[in-house]
């Protein structure tokens, strides 16, 4: 369960960079860079829950 929630957790981060590879090749500036800030947005999150899980869980 816990290898299940770890990878679930760090694949999340990477939806966000797939939309900025869309509008990259749409060269649209302003939702690309939306997107960027989701992705590390999400990242930070990513990695607050997995040390959570990992503190309290394992």
């Amino acid at each position: 369960m816990t290898f299940a929630f770890l990878a679930y957790v760090g694949l999340i981060p990477f939806i966000p960079l797939i939309g900025a590879y869309i509008y990259k090749r749409r060269d649209d500036k302003t939702r690309r860079y939306v997107c960027y800030a989701l992705a590390v947005i999400q990242l930070f999150l990513s990695l607050m829950y997995a040390a959570h899980w990992l503190k309290y869980y394992v």
